[in-house]
């Protein structure tokens, strides 16, 4: 079994040195290579990679790319360098020791996973020198993939970018790769069925400066959403597309001397069933699993729960004397959150 170890690198001239001496004590007595990847770093990080090859002549290949075009691209072109069956995915950084690649070889080694993740979440994994602030943002992160994504919901850290996987899974597969979360790409688009996640210790950095910065945050929603196909998006222009049902078919039905009671319950009730309509054959299309009828049994008890959540955040809001406009608003944004996250999670899991 032969182990390719792919490695991004961005501004690392003082940590890439002691990663290559630790993976090569780590790896000692495992076939390997060690594939660098650099996006013409300004402190000379590629100059250092050459030097190392050139130091350890066979073991280390080196790809200098002539700008900034992402760390997940970067892992992509390592991925189409590599010789490896089975591909490591690591930072440059030291917070991914190599010391654990040895638990995280051996599922794979032993035929029992295609895809080995370090787990910061799982029992006994943890993060060394986060702040309060920065561990929130990872959760939530986490939160809104498994919200989003359902193929990363039995996973406890689908954010890691420390991770071990066999060639085979990603053979035929294409990417199209944003921002720094990979692993939610492969997710998605190879729905391994053997995975692991096993605990380590994320470590605090020591030398250089985060890559991290608020166009990360942004390249990351953007990509969530892209992975998704739009889902929450689409679901949100449904709900608006009912909204004009729902209107249309009231002002319609009053005209006609409709009793004003009758004819609000037939609008809301039409709205509702365009919204499954439209959910199911466009939003969630291929996502039905329970049956059309009980589906839209499931749907109803969703957008109730969803309006019950309006209502009672614009009862809330209004008594703390806050515009009633706005009130509305904020109901509607938390009762759409109900909705779309039963509809993920109850009508169209």
């Amino acid at each position: 079994m032969k182990i390719s170890v792919v490695i991004p690198t961005y501004n690392e001239r003082e940590n890439l040195p002691i990663l290559v001496d630790r993976l090569f004590k780590a790896l000692n007595g495992f076939d390997f290579e060690i594939i660098i990847i650099d996006d013409n770093s300004p402190d000379g990080t590629w100059m250092v990679a050459e030097s190392l090859m050139l130091k350890y002549s066979g073991k280390i290949r080196v790809l200098k790319r002539p700008n900034k075009l992402g760390l997940a691209s970067a892992i992509i072109d390592g991925f189409k360098l590599s010789y490896g069956d089975v591909i490591v995915v690591m930072d440059a950084d030291l917070q991914h020791p190599p010391e654990a690649l040895r638990s995280l070889i051996k599922p794979i080694e032993a035929g029992n996973a295609d895809l080995v993740i370090a787990s910061r979440y799982v029992r006994d994994g943890y993060i060394e020198g986060w702040s309060f602030w920065r561990v929130l943002v990872s959760r939530i992160a986490t939160l809104i993939s498994h919200m989003i994504l359902p193929e990363t919901r039995s996973i406890k850290d689908p954010m890691s970018g420390f991770f071990i996987l066999r060639r085979s899974i990603i053979s035929g597969s294409s990417f199209n790769p944003k921002g720094y979360k990979i692993l939610l790409e492969i997710l998605v688009k190879t729905r391994p069925l053997r995975f692991v996640e096993i605990p380590y210790v994320f470590k605090a950095r020591k030398l250089g400066s985060s890559k991290l910065n608020f166009n990360e945050y942004v390249n990351f929603l953007n990509h969530i959403f892209k992975l998704s196909n739009y889902r929450p998006l689409k679901f949100a222009l449904v709900g608006l597309s009912g909204v004009l049902v729902n209107l249309g078919l009231l002002e319609m039905l009053i005209r006609f001397s409709l009793n004003i009671y009758l004819a609000s319950a037939c609008s809301i009730e039409i709205s509702i069933v365009n919204n499954y309509l439209f959910n199911t054959l466009w939003t969630f299309r291929n996502r039905l699993k329970s049956g059309f009828i009980k589906a839209f049994a499931r749907y109803h008890i969703a957008v109730a729960l969803g309006a019950v959540m309006n209502w009672a955040v614009f009862a809330v809001l209004v008594f703390f004397n806050l515009h009633y406009i706005i009130s509305q608003l904020i109901g509607i944004f938390l009762g759409y959150l109900v909705n779309y996250v039963l509809s993920e999670y109850y009508v169209w899991s």
